[in-house]
Parts: C-alpha cells; sequence; structure tokens
C-alpha cells in the first residue's frame, strides 16, 4: 500500500495564488474527492478496510494486518508512525479516562483520536481482548437462540437469564422498572401489582428502595435469593416448568452446563449456517438500508436482539436505526433496551457510544481517510491548501488557543494568517496565547464565514511570507506586497513589532 501521495495528481487548485488556488479547490473539491477516491489503489485499499474492519476485536487484530494497520494510521494522518509499532501499541491500549495514560501524554492530539476511535483501552470494559462486531453480533445470535430453546423447556430460566444478565447496567430501583420485563419479574417476587401510571410506579422504586437498598439488591447473595424466590412463587402459582424437578433445582444444573451446552449448540447445522450467514454479510453493511435490504441477514441480526417479531415492521426499524441511543428522547432510547441496543449496533447516528467495527465506525474510519488522503494530496500541490484545508475541518471544535498552539499544523496556520513571524514559536506559551487573543477573538471560530476569511487571509499571507514562491513569482500584487526584489524587514524587528502591546 502507498503510505503518501498517491492520489496527488488528482487533487489540484490549478496555478497562480494560493488564494486563487483555493478558491478553485473549495469549488470542485467533492468532485476532486470522488475522483480521488476511485483510483485504483485507494478504491482497492477501502474496500480491503471496509472487509476487514468489521472482524476487528483486539490490538492484535489490527496491528498483525499490515494492509488494513497502514490504512488506518493514514486515516489518522499518522503514516509517518506506521513503523512505531510498540508506541502505537501503547496508544490503543491507553485508558483515556487517565490522564497519565500514553495517549494522553503524547503532545499530538491525533494519538488521542485514534485511541478513542478503537476504544481497546481498560475503560471500555473488555480490556484489548474484547470480541469483533462479528463477533459480538455472532454471540448474541447463538445466545438469544440457546436461551430460547432453555425457555421451550421451562420459561422461568430464560426470563431469570435475561433478568441476571441486565442487572449489572442498572443503576437504581427506579430505573431497573423502567424495564418492562425486568419489572415483571421484581412485581412476581414482591407480589407487586401494575402501576397506574408514572407516579405509581415513581412510589414503587421508592418502596423498594426502602426494603431493599438497591446497592444491596446487587450483591451476589441477595440476587441468589432473589431468584430462588422467583422460582418459588413461578412454580406455586402452577406455571409450566418441564417437568417434575423445581425450577430452582433446574436452574442449578442448566447453570452449572451452561457454557458447555452453549457450545455444543453452536455447533449445530443449523446454528451453523446462520453464524456464516453474519460472518459474510455483515462487513458489507454500510447504512440502515444495507440491512433492511436483506432479509436472509436481517432475520438472524433481529434474532440476535430479541427483536425477530419485527422484521416485517421495517418503518419501526428505520426509526429505530435512525435514532441516537445516547438522546434518552429518541425512538430508540423510548422504545425499549433491545431497540436501543439495535440502534448502537447499526445506527447511524450513534457518534459517541459508536461499537468498534459496526457500520458506522467502519464509515467514520473511511470516511477519515479520504478527508486525510485529500488534504495530504493537495499539500502536494501546494503545502497551503492542506493547511487551509486542515484548519477548515478542525476550527469548529477550537476552545482556546493552548489548544491551538498544542497543534503543529493549527499553529502554523494562525500564526502566518494572523502576520507572526515564526520566531513567535519561541517565547513563552502564555504570552503567545496573549498575543493571539489580541489578533482573534477565538469564538469567532465557531461561525463558518469568519473561518471562511481567515483561511482567504491565510493563503495571502502564505504566498507574501514566500511560502508559495511560484506563486509569488507569477503575481505582481504580491510581489508588491511582499517587497520580492526589494529591501525587507528584518526578522527581529517583525517580531519585535508582532509581541509589541497594542492599546
Amino acid at each position: 500500500m502507498s503510505i503518501t501521495g498517491f492520489g496527488a495528481n488528482l487533487v489540484t487548485g490549478g496555478s497562480g495564488s494560493s488564494l486563487l488556488q483555493w478558491r478553485l479547490l473549495t469549488r470542485t473539491q467533492d468532485r476532486q474527492k470522488a475522483m480521488m477516491m476511485a483510483d485504483p489503489v485507494n478504491s482497492a485499499d477501502t474496500a480491503y478496510a471496509r472487509a476487514r474492519l468489521p472482524h476487528v476485536g483486539t490490538v492484535d487484530d489490527l496491528m498483525s494486518d499490515r494492509r488494513l494497520y497502514t490504512y488506518v494510521m493514514r486515516a489518522f494522518g499518522l503514516e509517518d508512525q506506521v513503523n512505531s509499532q510498540a508506541l502505537v501499541r501503547k496508544v490503543l491500549e491507553s485508558d483515556l479516562s487517565d490522564n497519565g495514560s500514553v495517549a494522553n501524554r503524547m503532545g499530538d492530539p491525533r494519538f488521542r483520536e485514534l485511541a478513542g476511535a478503537f476504544n481497546f483501552g481498560p475503560a471500555a470494559g473488555n480490556g484489548t481482548s474484547g470480541p469483533s462486531f462479528v463477533g459480538q453480533i455472532s454471540d448474541r445470535y447463538v445466545t438469544a437462540l440457546f436461551e430460547r430453546e432453555i425457555g421451550q423447556r421451562n420459561k422461568a430460566l430464560e426470563i431469570m437469564l435475561d433478568f441476571s444478565r441486565k442487572l449489572p447496567d442498572k443503576a437504581s430501583w427506579a430505573d431497573l422498572m423502567d424495564d418492562p420485563d425486568m419489572a415483571s419479574v421484581v412485581r412476581t417476587v414482591y407480589g407487586l401489582p401494575p402501576p397506574i401510571g408514572p407516579a405509581d410506579a415513581a412510589s414503587q422504586a421508592r418502596d423498594l428502595e426502602n426494603t431493599i437498598p438497591f446497592a444491596e439488591m446487587r450483591l451476589p447473595p441477595t440476587q441468589a435469593q432473589f431468584r430462588r424466590d422467583f422460582f418459588d412463587v413461578w412454580d406455586y402459582e402452577g406455571n409450566p416448568r418441564g417437568g417434575p424437578v423445581a425450577s430452582r433445582v433446574q436452574w442449578d444444573m442448566m447453570t452449572s452446563t451452561y457454557d458447555r451446552d452453549r457450545a455444543a449448540f453452536a455447533a449445530r447445522p443449523d446454528v451453523r449456517r446462520g453464524l456464516a450467514e453474519l460472518a459474510a454479510k455483515l462487513p458489507a453493511v454500510t447504512t440502515a438500508g444495507d440491512l433492511l435490504a436483506d432479509r436472509r441477514l436481517l432475520v438472524p441480526v433481529l434474532t440476535a436482539f430479541g427483536l425477530e417479531d419485527m422484521a416485517a415492521d421495517t418503518n419501526r426499524l428505520r426509526l429505530v436505526l435512525a435514532s441516537d441511543p445516547a438522546d434518552p428522547g429518541s425512538f430508540a432510547a423510548k422504545a425499549g433496551d433491545r431497540e436501543k441496543a439495535l440502534a448502537l449496533a447499526f445506527g447511524t447516528a450513534n457518534s459517541g457510544a459508536r461499537r468498534r467495527g459496526s457500520p458506522a465506525f467502519v464509515t467514520d474510519i473511511v470516511k477519515r481517510y479520504e478527508t486525510q488522503s485529500f488534504e495530504v494530496s493537495a499539500g502536494n500541490a501546494n503545502e497551503a491548501l492542506r493547511l487551509g484545508l486542515y484548519f477548515q475541518r478542525k476550527a469548529g471544535g477550537i476552545t482556546s488557543w493552548y489548544q491551538v498552539l498544542a497543534d503543529k499544523a493549527l499553529a502554523e496556520f494562525a500564526r502566518t494568517a494572523l502576520g507572526l513571524p515564526d520566531q513567535a514559536a519561541q517565547i513563552d506559551l502564555d504570552r503567545q496565547v496573549t498575543i493571539l487573543q489580541g489578533r482573534l477573538d477565538i469564538k469567532k471560530l465557531a461561525d463558518p464565514a469568519e473561518v471562511a476569511k481567515l483561511v482567504e487571509r491565510f493563503m495571502m499571507m502564505y504566498d507574501i511570507n514566500g511560502d508559495g514562491a511560484a506563486a509569488v513569482a507569477s503575481s505582481p500584487a504580491i510581489q508588491l506586497l511582499s517587497g520580492s526584489g526589494r529591501t525587507t524587514i528584518d526578522p527581529s524587528t517583525l517580531m519585535a513589532l508582532a509581541t509589541t502591546r497594542r492599546w
């Protein structure tokens, strides 16, 4: 795989000053991006990445595949670090909640972006050995079918398996009682009637907290007693239990052999066919429409999330998949935990909760690759274009001049656009911030119109400073402004002017 510069002959701003090149580039960038990504090398590498990313579950999965690893490093603008594998591994394994982790200590924000995107660190909850996206869905699929078969013998066992799996994710009785299935189990054990409205539901949650604090409910001994009570009530009420053996005894027998029996179940031919369908087709899913259009894939996916009864309701599924699961008011969040889990895995609006290898995750990596490649290729034609594209992309998230100065490319852009000499980078950091604050209110970067004006100013200043030598030579106006061929101002004088306080 090529690392730098491929597609450069496709991306151009034409000729003339950097400002003229920038204006041409911004008018044609969509078409030029499409041409660049259609380049045979880009097209083949992107197809490979789309096929392989859903199977990445560990750091080793990523780093042992040189082609995929290089693609990812390019996507984050870190192609020059491809061979620094020991460092990259430490970055990928970083816990971003720990300020002392390697990714957080790196001065370059791109390393933190890489670590955050793949989320291999301990804060992800599964360390560096979590299953790939295909593995996650496949595991859910096997579990759903296996526990459904258990439920055909004794529904109480299936109900309690589901309850026990969800309990660690609940933070309070109110949170638990918001789940209809879990609430039904609690009401069965404690003889509570269905609540009449939200106020009654809140009152029940308070009563439960006063009787058994939720922190105590999460303890293993309390959970074990709760399960026994549920099975005893189930049997006492005459519910089917599939034989003469008490449900609580069946539970103990089932859990003692669960892993072995589940593995044997997964090896059955009919189950293996469903798993093969998932492994073959999941990597090709890039949109909700792709999933909904393939019924042979849709059914096992919905089965994995316990939603197979929704297979024919494509309108509802579209609403679920279009939801942001992080928004409590979204359709999926209101519909229930199963719908929320489906949106988390396959939805397009799940930015904060994106799962490694999911369609949204893969699309994000490919988009990063496209953007980074376009900027590098534009920079091969004119470095000013790369810096302008990079600043334009980052500007909306800039809230501090310290943030700008921590990024080498942003700092270069700011000094050039605001008329500071290169020597300004050598003075005290706080003093640099003070100077920049005097030149531009950082809040203006939230306005795209202000950003556009600043980028155009940068293009002019870049050529005036002599960085765009070809543009200076071809532009009489820039020659006049830059003093080409005439006596120039000494850099120390420029430095003094730049750092003089303005009143």
